[in-house]
This record gives structure tokens, C-alpha cells and sequence, in this order.
């Protein structure tokens, strides 16, 4: 809101409708509040997603299909992460399953997160905690009315996490070599464009490869390696020695000597010490790292958190004291136990006593905590998934330590190397 402010700068007019304090609303839910705005056929876009799409081919297949409802489609070569939609020889989706296992469903299309509706299917959403794919859409089929597919080749990526982000990062890289900004200057030649804006100070001996970006204010010191896919925001400094490589390094961030950093995403004012690596992970801004760290594929730091000199980070996800899970037994009732990671959270969950599980998930207070300091929405979805299960006792611990380990186990492991990362890299070019 703050950016976008009226729209005007843009050559739009924006109207904000903004959800109550303290409560969530499902995607749908939250979207009924901006009914009384909604009076013609409209468009939903989901705000996680960088795409190519064609909006205009799709609003005339909405107009030509004459449905309520058309979603935008997309093969994914792993669909299990998505809702995927089965759809028949015209376009009619017929069934939906919210991430299947792998090569249990006959489809690879999956929904992208572009809706075209008519205003009246709002009149459908219930309450406000419905999502479309889990609650409307389905809900819609059951009362026969008619959803399409709109498929489309064009690129697309969700960039809710980390991979899709940096595949985003990477797309808007390198459009810039066809379409360059005016307010920067081209480094290097065109095929490996490296974009500099502002006053940019490069040490002796630094070498970049594009695409890239490096804003203003931003100082290299000597024999600093920028690659390809690497964007640096303004006033990051990085010292003598240091290479990065695919990621972001956002506003006013400080690297020591000799670090090593790879498709990692750092944010604000964070500060890295020396003889640090990071490997595909998130730094949340403000953290300090110190020297001879080591982050490792998977790990997420919350904002603020401090790792000490040495240490290794391993597929969690640090949280200050202040944002910690407490484990009561009941109202105003403290176990004695807390948890700052993941890891923690796990190993708590194993021992704490019965009824300060079943206190805490009768209050939902597992899923707000793993959706909001964990910035997790699909393990906050599986444990209200366990919930709802309605289990009690040893049945319930199980089944809370099965899928929050099985959560932690995919966020630490490393993810696979595309092929083309396998080949020589180009030469570097010198600046």
C-alpha cells in the first residue's frame, strides 16, 4: 500500500479493502470484502506468482466458455505441491485434488493462482475463513455449476518459496537485457548484462557475471565474485574475497571477507561476518551471523536472530526469544518448556505433557505460530488437518510429531541440481 499508494503513479486508481485486526480470512473470505466493488466480471490474481500469461486470451476464452468460474492452467512437472485440476476435451474441469502424491493423478495441470469469475459466485462464500481451491471451487461443482481450464504455455512460477522465488528473480533478469532500464548503465557485454544504477563502487580485482543487478550505493571490495542471477539492493557491502551467487541481497546488508553465498535470499540490515556460507537459504533481515558460520541448504533464520560465530545451521528455522512457543497445560499455566526452531518444537512435542497438546491444539494455537513466525502456511494446513482429526491422548502426539518431522525433513533437504547447472560456466568477465 505504502508503494502503490492511490495507483495514480502507476496510471491506475487503486481501492484497498483490508481484513479486520486479529482475524484471517481464507482467500475467498477475504475477497467477499470487496463484493459491493465487484459488479462485472472481474479478475483474481494471487500475489505470489510471476507470469507471461496472456490475460487478454484468457478473458475471451472466459466470454466464449460462458461459465461462472475459469481458472488458469499450467503443466507443472511436479504437480504434488499444487491443486490440480482434471479437466475434459472442452476445457470443463471435473475434479480438483489438493496435492496429490506423486503419480496418483492423471494430471499435471495446476492452478496458478489467475481467476476470472462472474460477481455472483461470491454469493456462495459461506464465511469468511473459505479459500477458493479448497472451499468454493469444489462447493461450486458440487451444486453443478461449470468451471474451465484456461491453459496456457507461457512462463510461470509461484515464488512463495525459495526455488520459485529465485526462477522469478532469474525471469526478471533477464528481461532486462531486451527491455533495459533507463536510470541504469550496462557492465560487460549484453549476452551476460550486468545493470548497475547509481554510484557503485567496485574493488580491484572483482569479477561479475549477468544477469545481474547492483544498486546504488552498493561498494565490492577486491577480488569480490558477483554470478549470474545475483541481485544487490542498496548500500550492500561486500568485502574482499567474497562470491555470490544466485540470490538477493537486500537494502544495507554487510558481508565480511572470503563468505560464500549461493541462491539465498538475505534480507535488510543483516550482517555476515567472515568465512561465512550460506547455501539456499532465507536470512530474515536484521539477523547477525557470525564469523566462520555455516548456513546449510533448507535453513530459514527469523528477523533479528542472532547466530554465534561457528555455529552450523541445519534445516531450521532460529526465532528470537520474544516470538518463541510457549507450551502451557492450561490458561496462565507454563510447562516449563519453549521452542525457538523447529528442532525444538519437535523435540517438545515428544515430551510435553498430554494436556498441553491437546490445550494448544484445541486453541489453534500450533497453526497460528507455524503459519506466522514460521512463515509455514502448509504445515499450519497440515496440523489443522490433525485437529480436525478430533484425536486425543498419544494418537494425537503421534500424529502432530509425524507431520511437523515430515515438514522439517523437506525444508532441510538440499534440492536437486538442475542439469544445466552441471555445464561449464561462461568464462567471467572482468570489470
Amino acid at each position: 500500500m505504502g508503494y502503490v499508494g492511490d495507483g495514480s503513479h502507476f496510471g491506475v486508481r487503486v481501492t484497498y479493502v483490508v481484513e479486520p485486526e486479529g482475524v484471517t480470512f481464507g482467500t475467498a473470505g477475504s475477497l467477499k470484502l470487496a463484493a459491493h466493488l465487484l459488479d462485472d466480471t472481474f479478475l483474481v490474481v494471487q500475489a505470489d506468482v510471476v507470469s507471461e500469461i496472456s490475460l487478454t486470451d484468457m478473458a475471451r476464452f472466459h466470454s466464449d466458455k460462458h461459465g461462472e468460474v475459469s481458472i488458469a492452467l499450467t503443466n507443472a512437472e511436479d504437480p504434488s505441491a499444487y491443486g490440480v485440476a482434471i479437466v475434459d476435451e472442452e476445457n470443463k474441469i471435473t475434479r480438483f485434488v489438493e496435492k496429490p502424491a506423486p503419480g496418483t493423478v492423471p494430471s499435471n495441470l495446476v492452478s496458478t493462482g489467475f481467476y476470472i469469475l462472474e460477481p455472483e459466485v461470491l454469493d456462495y462464500v459461506e464465511n469468511e475463513k473459505w479459500d477458493f481451491a479448497k472451499d468454493l471451487f469444489p462447493y461450486l461443482m458440487r451444486l453443478g455449476q461449470q468451471l474451465f481450464g484456461y491453459t496456457f504455455d507461457s512462463f510461470w512460477v509461484d515464488v512463495g518459496e525459495l526455488n520459485g522465488y529465485l526462477k522469478g528473480v532469474n525471469w526478471v533478469l533477464r528481461s532486462l537485457t531486451t527491455d533495459p532500464p533507463k536510470d541504469a548503465r550496462l557492465i560487460g557485454g549484453s549476452s551476460e548484462a550486468v545493470f548497475a544504477r547509481g554510484d557503485v563502487k567496485i574493488g580491484q580485482g572483482s569479477e561479475m557475471r549477468g544477469p545481474a543487478w547492483i544498486d546504488n550505493g552498493t561498494s565490492l571490495g577486491e577480488n569480490v565474485q558477483i554470478k549470474a542471477g545475483t541481485i544487490l539492493k542498496e548500500n550492500s557491502h561486500l568485502m574482499s574475497g567474497t562470491s555470490f551467487e544466485t540470490g538477493v541481497a537486500f537494502e544495507n546488508t554487510v558481508f565480511g571477507r572470503n563468505c560464500t553465498i549461493k541462491s539465498t535470499i538475505i534480507g535488510e540490515r543483516a550482517v555476515v561476518g567472515n568465512n561465512v556460507s550460506m547455501d539456499r537459504a532465507m536470512i530474515g533481515q536484521g539477523c547477525n551471523i557470525g564469523n566462520d558460520a555455516k548456513i546449510l541448504p533448507g535453513s530459514k533464520l527469523w528477523p533479528n536472530t542472532r547466530v554465534e560465530a561457528g555455529s552450523t545451521v541445519d534445516g531450521i528455522v532460529a526465532v528470537p526469544r520474544d516470538k518463541s512457543f510457549y507450551f502451557d497445560t492450561g490458561l496462565g499455566q507454563y510447562s516449563g518448556i519453549l521452542a525457538t526452531s523447529i528442532q525444538e518444537f519437535l523435540d517438545a512435542l515428544k515430551i510435553v505433557p498430554l494436556e498441553s497438546l491437546e490445550y494448544h491444539i484445541g486453541r489453534r494455537d500450533f497453526e497460528k505460530w507455524t503459519k506466522d513466525v514460521l512463515g509455514s502456511i502448509q504445515l499450519a494446513d497440515n496440523i489443522r488437518t490433525v485437529r480436525r482429526s478430533q484425536l486425543m491422548g498419544e494418537d494425537l502426539r503421534l500424529q502432530l510429531v509425524g507431520v511437523v518431522k515430515e515438514w522439517a525433513d523437506r525444508v532441510s533437504s538440499p534440492e536437486p541440481q538442475p542439469q544445466d547447472q552441471k555445464q561449464a560456466d561462461p568464462p567471467l568477465t572482468t570489470v
